[in-house]
């Protein structure tokens, strides 16, 4: 016969199990459910997914900048040459504009956005006098690929395209230009113990400081609850795409990057926020590095919300590049 202290620990612990059977179960049934739906959308490829093409025309001033960038490609198509690179097994395929420089920029950009969405930013390249190659990342446009892995293999791929720029056509001088997403892949390219040396720089445009931070940050503005659906997605995220969401992330790889490094931060940037965009500055490893907030610029706009600024700071920094 259990003692009458046994007999209470077990009856409360009993109480104490059903009653948070009680709050769990029902919360998980709700739960599970949105995190289940938000991987499906954003995280892995639908068959309609992250195809060219405007990625949100709902708001006017990203349509507008997405038809912008197309009318640029329009009037430079005699400069366009279609390329392709064979990366981890997968195909991947984008468009270099050429001018005849030696110098190019490789646009790496965020989740949902293609080879399209790089042509808004190309004046600015080919005024500071780099040709340009905007391309699909695995999992978008015509790219294959049917996962994103938060830059783990993207930062791979972007090794695979800075070959193909200097063997094939000659480039002796890349920079990579990582948005939001794209910053990523850019930081796990240039700390890659295979990262070519000229790869000679680094244009970070609303990178954030880590992917749960910036995550929470998009699920609340979704109006979705966050917990526990943020800890449900990225643990799909780490089981099904490969990658763990904690470690890959650019707090754990600034303090690794040497080359010239500019940080571009928007004063109102909600999700790469300029607090966690300095915190970033401080910890790069790089000797040159620069940071900028642009004024009244959003994220991932911050070219189309104040040119001026923009191209006061990136030019002459693409400038001081060998």
């Amino acid at each position: 016969m259990l003692p009458l202290w046994a007999l209470i620990l077990i009856i409360v612990g009993a109480v104490i199990l059903g009653l948070l059977l009680l709050v769990i179960l029902p919360m998980l049934l709700v739960t599970l459910p949105i995190a289940e739906k938000l991987y499906r959308m954003q995280w892995t490829r639908g068959e309609h997914a992250f195809e060219r093409g405007c990625s949100d025309a709902s708001f006017d001033y990203h349509l507008d900048m997405f038809n912008q960038g197309m009318k640029w490609r329009e009037e430079h198509l005699k400069n366009k040459v279609d390329v392709e690179v064979i990366s981890e097994g997968i195909k991947l395929v984008g468009e270099y504009f050429d001018f005849g420089f030696k110098k190019a920029v490789i646009l790496m950009p965020g989740r949902t956005e293609t080879c399209y969405y790089a042509c808004y930013y190309a004046p600015t390249f080919v005024e500071a006098g780099y040709n340009v190659l905007t391309i699909d990342p695995r999992a978008h446009g015509l790219s294959e690929g049917k996962i994103l892995t938060l830059g783990k293999l993207e930062g791979l791929d972007l090794l695979r395209w800075s070959e193909l720029l200097h063997d094939k056509f000659g480039i002796e001088t890349v920079v990579l230009y990582g948005l939001c997403g794209g910053g990523t892949a850019s930081c796990v390219a240039l700390i890659n113990k295979d990262c070519p040396n000229y790869i000679k720089g680094f244009i970070s445009d609303g990178m954030f400081y880590s992917f749960f931070n910036v995550y929470r940050r998009h699920i609340i503005d979704e109006k979705h609850p966050v917990y526990p659906v943020i800890w449900e997605v990225l643990g799909k995220i780490k089981h099904r795409n490969g990658v763990n969401p904690y470690k890959t992330t650019p707090k754990n790889l600034i303090d690794k990057v040497k080359v010239p490094t500019l940080f571009l931060t928007g004063e109102l940037d909600k999700f790469a926020v300029p607090f966690e965009a300095n915190k970033l500055y401080e910890l790069c490893g790089a000797k040159q590095k620069e940071i900028h907030l642009i004024k009244n610029a959003r994220h991932s706009h911050l070219r189309y919300d104040n040119l001026e600024d923009y191209n006061k700071v990136v030019i002459p920094f693409l400038k001081t590049i060998d």
